[in-house]
């Protein structure tokens, strides 16, 4: 009998499409950079392009060697949401989360299996090491106060939720949508709020290590959450991972950012060619959600939108299966959702699947997981093209060059809705009552609105997407009156 394989899942916070070569070469670049970012990132595209496919080596030798998924797609454009589908396998709007504040204020409810727990049963050892944020938030403000919100609490959760409770044999990480890069006051190891030694993404990466040395003959499951590249970035990766000049410095610190993280896989993968085990662990790589607005080109590389957005630039996302022992390189195109990992992860394992998923095993198959994709909740232009100003302001402020504290305009979000099938993406905003419908197959970048053009499609898809929303959950936090909307 085949040993069982290991399973590692690194999430990274907010990284792009587009900087990854192995998507953004696949792309002219005339359709890479029609999205224009924020004035601080700007610099000459092509050294832009040049940072982003240098900063990652160990990760485009991954995508090299495993299966690159061209074409997939996170259930919400923003973290928690995200995230809560990751570890249910569910869509995460069928218990009740639709927005950050459903996990800020309530949390994953405990009705709901996450992932860890069935590997915890089937024998293996579990850890939680990074950004958890599916846990009821607690805070406990510090004495001194910055302009960095992050620098100003610890941020916790309620014990029920802590990740040491949800499967997790151990955790080392935080518990909210962010943290200091240095000296982050919200580091918990267990339910033990504890003193950060040094840069995050090293202090992730090595505990990580220290969990792969100590697991013996037992089979491991991971969950390692980067919190990289997720802004701000006021404080510099260290000296050893700047190794670019674009001619911005801001630029070259967002990709030394990914650098220290890169660094990070490669030591994982020495440690797993160490102990003989690199061929026989099954490792998927993802982003949470789109790029925002306020990073570096080739960002979300041709699409439109960023992170907030129900276009794919908020939601079609790098993702990177490895496991020498049984997949050969490739490059999968059909369409596949982050859903996915957690029964394609449980079969690998031979672990039996509940009944209530949404996702489906990726693996064996060249369809499309699902004959449609769909996303509910609230659009939010906060991280977008449409709140440059804000973002200008906002760096100012963090890095402390002005007391003025700027407000986000663009917060809140309309309900709004969005569905996928084949080549067609329709998309609603249920408050205004505007609706697009674009052809993804010759216009990938949204550009070209045909809802005019092909009613009877769009009428289709606003049925199929009734139908499916005709069982969702009441949101937990998020606004009743809004839910109404999407499912009326």
């Amino acid at each position: 009998m085949d040993a069982a394989p290991n399973v590692i899942l690194v999430l990274v916070d907010d990284q792009g499409f587009g900087q990854l070569p192995v998507y953004s070469e696949a792309y002219p670049d005339e359709m890479l950079f029609l999205t224009k970012n924020t004035e601080r990132y700007r610099c000459d595209e092509q050294k832009a392009k040049a940072a982003a496919r240098a900063c990652m080596p160990n990760l485009n030798k991954l995508a090299q060697n495993g299966v690159t998924f061209m074409n997939a797609h996170v259930t919400s454009p923003v973290c928690g949401p995200s995230r809560a589908a990751l570890m249910t396998g569910r869509y995460q709007q069928r218990f009740g989360v639709y927005d950050n504040c459903d996990l800020a204020k309530a949390g994953v409810p405990l009705s709901e299996t996450m992932l860890p727990e069935l590997f915890q049963k089937a024998g293996y050892r579990t850890a939680m090491i990074g950004k958890w944020h599916l846990g009821k938030t607690t805070k406990t403000p510090l004495p001194v106060q910055t302009h960095d919100y992050h620098k100003n609490a610890i941020a916790g959760c309620i014990p029920e939720h802590n990740p040491i409770n949800r499967g997790f044999d151990h955790y080392f990480g935080f518990n909210s949508s962010g943290t200091t890069y240095y000296d982050s006051p919200s580091l918990f190891r267990g339910l033990e709020n504890v003193t950060a030694q040094g840069y995050s993404t090293e202090e992730f990466t090595d505990d990580a290590v220290r969990f792969i040395e100590d697991s013996g003959e037992d089979p491991f499951f991971i969950f390692l959450a980067y919190n990289a590249p997720h802004i701000p970035l006021e404080d510099p990766a260290p000296q050893k991972y700047q190794r670019f000049d674009t001619g911005n410095p801001e630029v070259d610190n967002y990709y030394a950012t990914l650098a220290a993280v890169d660094d990070g896989l490669g030591k994982i993968f020495q440690t797993l060619e160490k102990r003989g085990e690199l061929d026989n662990t099954l490792i998927f790589y993802l982003s949470d959600n789109g790029a925002v607005i306020d990073s570096p080109q080739p960002m979300n590389g041709p699409f439109r939108g960023n992170k907030g957005n129900f276009h794919h630039g908020g939601m079609h996302v790098p993702m990177i299966a490895h496991w020498p022992a049984r997949l050969k390189p490739s490059k999968h195109e059909a369409r596949v959702a982050s859903i996915d990992v957690m029964p394609t992860a449980l079969a690998a394992a031979g672990i039996e699947l509940p009944d209530n998923l949404d996702g489906v095993p990726m693996f064996g198959t060249t369809e499309d997981s699902h004959e449609a994709i769909f996303w509910a909740g609230p659009e939010i232009m906060h991280w977008s093209e449409d709140n440059k100003t804000f973002w200008r302001d906002y760096w100012e402020y963090v890095t402390e060059r002005t007391d003025d504290a700027p407000s986000s305009p663009l917060k809140a979000g309309d309900a709004s809705w969005a569905v996928q099938k084949g080549p067609w993406l329709l998309r609603c905003n249920e408050v205004t009552g505007k609706t697009e419908l674009f052809d993804t197959s010759v216009d990938p970048g949204e550009r070209s609105d045909v809802v005019a053009q092909h009613p009877e499609t769009a009428a289709a898809l606003r049925d199929e997407y009734k139908a499916w929303a005709a069982n969702l959950g009441k949101p937990l936090v998020w606004s009743e009156e809004q839910y109404n909307r999407l499912v009326q």
